[in-house]
Parts: C-alpha cells; sequence; structure tokens
C-alpha cells in the first residue's frame, strides 16, 4: 500500500513532464517553418508576403491555417511585449512593401487595419493587455467588393 502511495505521483510527474516536452517540440516545429526575411527583423508564418516582427511569438494553439492547391487563408495569432503605435507603423511600412493596398483603419481600445491584394483580404488586430501585445491577422478571400478593386486609371 505504501509503495503505491509513492509511486502513484511519481508516475504523474513523469506523464505530466512528458506532455509538456511534447508541447514544447510541437511548438518549436511550427516556428520552424517560418522564414525569416533577408537580413531583417521580421519572420513570414505560412504566408511569404506577411510580414511578422520577430518580437511576436506565434501562439499555435490559436492559429488557424486552411490551404488548398487555389487557396491559402486562416488567422494567424501572435503575442509579444511590443508598443502599440510602434506595431501600427510597422505594419503600415511593411504591408505596403509586401505589395498590399491599404484599405482603411479603425481605431479606439484596439487597432484594426484592413488591406488588400489581388482577391485577398487581410484584417490586422491589435490589442494590449497588461504587460502583452496580441496580434490577430486573417487573410482570406475577397467577394470582389467595389471598394476593393483597383480604380481605373484615366
Amino acid at each position: 500500500m505504501r509503495k503505491s502511495l509513492v509511486l502513484v505521483p511519481f508516475i504523474l510527474c513523469i506523464v505530466v513532464s512528458g506532455c509538456a516536452y511534447l508541447e514544447k517540440t510541437r511548438l518549436r516545429d511550427t516556428q520552424k517553418e517560418a522564414k525569416e526575411g533577408p537580413g531583417l527583423n521580421q519572420v513570414f508564418y505560412n504566408f511569404p508576403d506577411i510580414p511578422i516582427p520577430k518580437e511576436l511569438e506565434l501562439i499555435s494553439d490559436k492559429t488557424f491555417i486552411y490551404e488548398s492547391p487555389a487557396l491559402r487563408a486562416g488567422v494567424l495569432v501572435l503575442r509579444g511585449n511590443v508598443d502599440v503605435e510602434s506595431l501600427q507603423n510597422y505594419f503600415k511600412v511593411n504591408m505596403s512593401k509586401n505589395g498590399w493596398r491599404f484599405i482603411n483603419s479603425f481605431r479606439f481600445k484596439d487597432i484594426t487595419m484592413n488591406y488588400a491584394k489581388d482577391d485577398r483580404t487581410c484584417t490586422i488586430k491589435i490589442s494590449r493587455e497588461g504587460f502583452s501585445t496580441d496580434v490577430e491577422i486573417s487573410v482570406g478571400p475577397h467577394a470582389g467588393f467595389p471598394i476593393l478593386q483597383k480604380t481605373p486609371e484615366k
């Protein structure tokens, strides 16, 4: 009886530490999929035209990617201790460098920025909670809204 009282907590410790190790390995593998930008302080997670500052960490449990031969869409969720204003400026500069057109932005407690490129849209939501900044980047197809189409040049 006494041996089982000592053995049960020992087995629980092994199981819990094994699960933690597997989770760290899975997160590390997801982060290896990130492609670093050429000599810049940025990475690209699953979308080669959406730059992410290296200070933000991908939250793989909340990230969702859908991929088919014709479409790649999804939601990237990131977190880091980054100033909201500098993050907004980072996306304004670097999204346009990657061919995205700025559509509009909304600012109240959070910042929401909308971009369009070819047949896709991208919404970036930046919010600050305590000592961390959360960023949610949603990418998907657009349905040909007139506001997203290029205006004809005269």
